[in-house]
């Protein structure tokens, strides 16, 4: 009986590795035709700009294009619409700057060594989106909504511009999770900027901090949801969302610009005892949205399992740009 079983055991780890790899080479051959298919697209891939907007503290589960009904969010539901929704996509660590630094490294926090908010950097050494693109001829700008995604901890590294600055004087306590702008204060940045860079490429990450504690949503968004504010929040986040797209339409630059919206963790709303995120890593604040829109009419739902490492890499393969030696995510252009 143990040398069967051993048998079985070997077997199966025999198979497991096998269907492993033969996975993953499949999905990078879907991968590279379909970005083969897309190189005669109108705009090439190498001529986008590029807008990734990362939503704090947001669970797809309250979002109308994930099947909520509870709260309106028509602008992120319409890029849904127009785009490739990926329907269950998991965020390395339920924190803000550990989940931010996979996003931007393709890496997972092992790897790029960011554990948790202050006390940790992101290390030089390791290459990010904001670098590659640079590189390879984008302006690069990042418009951030909280102290705790401050340049000083490592994320600013290939970024022309990073607009970090806070207004500390008008907080009674300053700490990592209370510093922060208004949305609408970070779109204006975002798009003083574009304004400025217009006739280049772009890369533009957009961070918007709204959805995380405390939450305050401005009128008309808190007198819709008394006694549930977060939902305010996901209303007027989906509302400052609207104007940047908006602001894209107006100045010609939607239809060759590919947009990126995610979020980098949820939050649990008393999900398993838990009122916020950040000790537990249950879907509550885990599994989080990714909406990939193209200029290319490409459509559809995703129900894949994926990773936020899995970004870095795909924008980089739908840009035309080599992702960095060891990235741990993959392209998803195949599945797009």
């Amino acid at each position: 009986m143990p040398a069967r079983r051993g048998r079985r055991s070997a077997l199966a780890a025999f198979l497991i590795a096998l269907l492993a790899g033969g996975g993953f080479a499949w999905w990078r051959t879907r991968s590279s035709d379909a970005v083969a298919a897309l190189a005669g697209k109108h705009p090439a891939p190498g001529e986008l700009n590029v807008l990734v907007i990362t939503l704090d503290t947001t669970r797809a589960d309250r979002l109308g294009c994930y099947g909520f009904e509870g709260a309106r969010t028509p602008n992120i539901d319409a890029l849904a619409g127009d785009g490739i929704l990926f329907e269950n996509v998991a965020a390395t660590v339920p924190l803000t700057f550990p989940s931010h630094s996979s996003i931007f490294t393709g890496l997972v926090p092992p790897r790029h060594g960011v554990r948790d908010n202050g006390g940790f950097f992101l290390d030089g050494a390791h290459v990010t989106l904001a670098e590659r693109l640079r590189e390879a001829g984008w302006a690069t700008g990042a418009f951030v909504a909280a102290w705790v995604l401050e340049s000083k901890w490592g994320l600013g590294q290939g970024f022309d511009e990073y607009s970090d600055r806070f207004q500390l004087s008008k907080y009674k306590v300053v700490s990592l999770g209370t510093v922060q702008k208004r949305g609408e204060e970070v779109a204006a940045d975002a798009v003083r900027w574009i304004d400025q860079v217009r006739d280049r490429r772009f890369f533009a990450w957009v961070h918007l901090y709204d959805p995380h504690t405390p939450y305050d949503p401005p009128e008309p968004f808190a007198s819709r949801h008394p006694g549930r504010p977060y939902l305010g929040e996901i209303e007027y986040t989906d509302f400052v969302v609207g104007k940047i797209f908006d602001a894209l339409r107006q100045r010609g630059l939607w239809e060759r610009t590919l947009v990126v919206l995610t979020a980098d963790h949820g939050e649990s709303l008393g999900d398993h005892g838990e009122s916020t995120h950040a000790y537990f890593i249950y879907g509550a604040t885990t599994r989080v949205p990714l909406v990939v829109r193209t200029p290319w009419d490409v459509r559809g739902r995703v129900a894949a399992q994926v990773s936020s490492v899995d970004i870095m890499p795909t924008i980089l393969e739908l840009a035309r740009v080599p992702a960095p030696r060891g990235v741990q995510g993959k392209s998803l252009a195949g599945l797009l």
